[in-house]
């Protein structure tokens, strides 16, 4: 069984590595899908309904096509639209504002239908129908009646109502798509968290061999699992290239992001938690609902990570239906949601069994990992000196606490994955791979793998990736990208390396297994001054070319990571301002192939929860439909003067191999943050985004603090 070298025997993995593309993201040479100009290249727009819920009864046009410069016009052949921001059609123009003044010219006639853009409306009975099954669909499991009996005959329960909201993903870089046909062959740069994938979309929606797509992504500026799919942008830019026959480029504007490319839905769960006189929970009880807009899928795994006897969980759960733009994967799908309402329930429960709330976590975690990490956390944390034993017990009006949540997520690797090394005869190397870097450092690991494996500076190693033309490599969600890539890279280096030391054997007059590579030179481990430079070594491939292609392995990496996060946070009872002064993240993830990169995961992942927890809210008008708030101005997101001191703390498991990291980062944050609020204030803040206002309702709500 394969396996890594051992962490001091590794140069570069397992070590802080300034990311390999840092200079041409700071000098500007980094081009994003959004960076493409082509010679003759059209720009592409989108029109969108600006009803919720409509009936389209006639589209014309005809001023728009006749605009000088409009180059066509493509009718999606929509009939009926249900949510604002749904495409209606589309047009290639040969400037964005020639597209935008197009655009204004096109007449729609609307038959208004109702619409409802709120769960709860759109629960009741007489509520306007999204689909002729109703608006409602959902699934039970457990009994109710037993499982309320065990909670009646336990020795402590609580009970409370959590509420998430509807987040969207943000991203830096919009959606974006450039496409060019040469024939019945087409290339496309999209900003995209898979081109395989992509390349899938695009040829089977045309119905063309997928040779006959590349698809590149060389840079992207963050996805959060809304560019998995091509999207309708994707397709609709290939669409007007195909019928132009001049490139286009389709960009979505920020008002698109919001409204259109994908959300994370809300939660909204009643829940039951009981345990006995020890602590050991005896019964779980859940009842919940959440939207994914016109989409299904709100839902989110529980009773989450705590262990709860068999045959004591009920859980009864429905997704809800509105005139809202579709749900998609984001960052930890479900996982969030899921945290923040079983923390709070979990902090509940152990204060009522007036247990420390650590030793209570402790007790009913069936993962002995988290274990050590809880103590490991609260020793960083000041969790002894800084938990208040009487929540919201500080004089004054600015009070403090602290407060403790962990996630768990699994991280293993895709087993297609492959990959090509190359060895030329001046020392060069290059390691190519069809993966795709959102940001979060995978170019650098290549680059550090290929490197550590052959003994070789880094500086001779060039890494490729971001096309369809090289490898393939899955796409790059379910935190599995390092797990599918590293592994591969490890095997064909190692490979590589195997051929070029058999070629170099006989000239040293050894034989090719007592030879290794470090730091550039080849030499025997039975006699060092057998030795050779590794260009001296290369040269003996006369001019030829070592290339070497293979796959994943096993040995390599594995899955399944536990984590938790510890807040320290500062409440103003007055004005219900929250501070957070603090944040510990303690994370396993096998073998930290980059240790720089990690924490940076782990800061974005904490940054991420914190701007959920506290600020970020996709605010619907019920008498219009309209998101009111599109645009960064109003939508609001954690900057660096609300950004707290993060405490990143890799929890080493190399043993293991390599883990994702993605998405675990960011799970046990808002948990964290709301069990920290209550030990500051004493008062449950139950409903998201925990603004001055929410904290304030529950403080009067209690009584003040």
């Amino acid at each position: 069984m394969a396996g890594w070298k051992a962490m001091d025997k590794m140069k570069y993995v397992g070590h802080d590595i300034p990311r390999t593309d840092g200079p041409e993201k700071v000098n500007g040479s980094a081009r994003y899908s959004q960076d493409i100009v082509l010679p003759g290249m059209l720009y592409g727009l989108i029109v969108r309904s600006p009803r919720p819920h409509a009936y389209i009864e006639h589209i014309d046009f005809t001023k728009a096509a006749k605009l000088p410069g409009v180059a066509t016009v493509l009718n999606l052949n929509k009939y009926t639209v249900r949510y604002v921001g749904e495409e209606i059609l589309a047009l290639a123009a040969e400037s964005m504002d020639i597209a935008e003044d197009a655009a204004a010219l096109v007449e729609i006639k609307f038959r208004d239908l109702p619409f409802v853009v709120s769960e709860e409306a759109a629960m009741k009975e007489d509520a306007p129908r999204l689909d002729q099954n109703g608006n409602v669909s959902g699934w039970g499991d457990g009994n109710k009646a037993e499982v309320e009996k065990i909670i009646e005959e336990s020795a402590f329960a609580v009970e409370n109502t959590l509420s998430t909201q509807v987040q969207t993903h943000a991203c830096l870089e919009t959606h974006s798509c450039t496409a060019k046909w040469e024939g019945d062959k087409l290339t496309a740069w999209v900003s995209t968290q898979g081109v395989h994938g992509a390349r899938s979309d695009l040829a089977q929606y045309f119905e063309i061999p997928v040779e006959n797509v590349e698809v590149i992504c060389e840079y992207m500026g963050g996805g959060f699992g809304s560019k998995f799919p091509v999207g309708v942008e994707g397709v609709v830019a290939a669409r007007l290239a195909k019928i132009t026959g001049k490139p286009v480029k389709l960009m979505l504007s920020r008002h698109e992001e919001f409204l259109a490319v994908g959300n994370r839905p809300s939660s909204h769960q009643h829940l039951k938690l009981a345990c006995d006189k020890t602590g050991k929970i005896t019964a779980f009880w859940q009842e919940s609902y959440g939207t994914g807009g016109i989409s299904e899928d709100a839902s989110f795994p529980s009773p989450y990570i705590y262990k709860v006897p068999d045959g004591a969980v009920y859980k009864k759960h429905e997704d809800v239906r509105i005139n809202a733009g579709p749900a998609r994967a984001m960052r930890a799908p479900g996982h969030p949601q899921a945290n923040f309402a079983m923390e709070v329930i979990m902090d509940m429960l152990a204060e009522k069994a007036g247990m420390d709330a650590i030793e209570f976590r402790i007790l009913n975690d069936p993962n002995e990992s988290r274990h050590h990490q809880y103590r490991l956390g609260a020793e960083k944390i000041g969790w002894t000196a800084k938990r208040r034993k009487t929540p919201g017990s500080d004089k004054g009006p600015l009070k403090r606490g602290v407060g403790v949540s962990s996630g768990t997520w699994g991280g293993g690797g895709e087993k297609d994955a492959k990959a090509i090394v190359e060895i030329f005869p001046d020392g060069r190397v290059v390691t190519s791979i069809g993966t795709q870097d959102l940001g979060t450092g995978i170019r650098t690991c290549v680059h550090q793998v290929t490197a550590d494996v052959l003994g070789i500076p880094m500086s001779l190693v060039t890494p490729k990736i971001g096309r369809t033309s090289l490898p393939f490599a899955p796409g790059s969600g379910g935190s599995i990208t390092i797990g599918s890539v590293t592994p591969v890279i490890n095997n064909v280096a190692g490979k590589a390396l195997a051929e070029l030391l058999a070629k170099v054997a006989p000239a040293l007059g050894v034989s090719a297994g007592d030879l290794v590579c470090e730091d550039g030179v080849i030499f025997s481990t039975a006699d060092r001054a057998k030795s050779m430079k590794w260009k001296d070594a290369c040269a003996l491939l006369q001019g030829r070319t070592l290339s070497v292609q293979d796959g994943w392995v096993e040995g390599f990496s594995s899955s399944g990571v536990a984590g938790c996060q510890f807040v320290e946070v500062e409440v103003d009872v007055e004005t219900g301002r929250v501070k957070p002064i603090k944040v510990v993240a303690v994370q396993d993830f096998g073998l930290p192939v980059n240790t720089l990169t990690s924490r940076s995961q782990l800061n974005g992942g904490v940054i991420m929860g914190l701007s959920w927890a506290m600020l970020e809210d996709r605010s619907l008008d019920p008498n219009t439909g309209t998101m009111v708030n599109p645009n960064f101005e109003n939508y609001k997101l954690l900057g660096p003067m609300e950004m707290p001191e993060i405490e990143a703390v890799i929890d080493p498991m190399p043993e293991r191999g390599v883990i994702g990291l993605g998405e675990p980062a960011h799970i046990p944050t808002s948990g964290a943050l709301v069990t920290a609020i209550h030990n500051a204030t004493g008062v449950w803040v139950t409903k998201m985004p925990i603004t001055p206002a929410a904290v304030l309702e529950a403080l009067k709500k209690n009584g003040g603090a």
